[in-house]
């Protein structure tokens, strides 16, 4: 008698799991810490102040004061850009059972937003864009992250040379001098691994437990600044 197996069997139902992976990376860093504000024109202005330079200040005890020349805030000017993705479901296949979804509309309205996140993402800092005001046959862009840092603010000579800890020091001393205070240090990935590199210089220590793993990773810089 011939033996019956699954691979002559007619109507064997389908074995598929219910979920689906997204194996693209979808953070969006530099997008998620901004905060949102309603603007109600193709562009929006902004208005940046600076103080003077600090110099020595001692006068003579009842002494004439001189008026001093005052400055006005200088203004900035951002252009909207508009990021969107569309697409056309049918009725059935919202109706229809399948695997991973409840929804067909609401699935691919997920996948649409992060879609827009990412490219709001890459519009800041994976493209290196001036800001465009655009006109009915061309569409606007606003200014990539690198257009709106000033030019002199740089830890190196080059862009392309390769990034030091000597580099990463000097600009936070560069950004100190200039009147900022950064907060978040963000970099591609490949640098990511001269950052990890950090801990491993010559002279520092690392400590090891007896665990059989080791975990190469720097989540925080701290760089000490004392100011007397």
């Amino acid at each position: 008698m011939a033996l019956f197996t699954t691979y002559n069997q007619i109507g064997k139902a389908e074995d598929v799991s219910d979920v689906i992976t997204t194996i693209t990376p979808s953070d969006t860093p530099l997008y998620t810490m901004f905060k949102s504000e309603k603007v109600h024109n193709r562009t929006f202005s902004y208005l940046e102040d600076s103080l003077r330079s600090a110099a020595a200040n001692a006068k003579v005890e009842g002494a004439d004061q001189a008026d001093i020349t005052l400055g006005n805030p200088t203004e900035r000017t951002g252009t909207c850009q508009i990021i969107s993705e569309t697409f056309k479901i049918s009725e059935t296949s919202d109706a229809v059972k399948t695997y991973g979804r409840a929804k067909e509309t609401a699935y691919q309205m997920g996948r649409t937003l992060k879609n827009i996140k990412r490219d709001v993402e890459f519009a800041f800092v994976g493209a290196s864009n001036a800001a465009a005001a655009g006109n009915a046959s061309t569409a606007r862009e606003m200014a990539s992250i690198d257009q709106l840092i000033s030019t002199s603010i740089d830890a190196g000579s080059n862009s392309t040379d390769a990034m030091t800890e000597a580099k990463l020091l000097s600009l936070g001393q560069t950004c100190y001098t200039n009147g900022s205070d950064p907060s978040v240090f963000m970099i591609k990935p490949a640098d990511a691994q001269i950052v990890a590199g950090f801990a491993a210089a010559s002279g520092r220590q690392r400590n090891f437990d007896m665990a059989k793993s080791l975990v190469n990773a720097i989540d925080l810089y701290v760089e000490a600044t004392s100011v007397h």
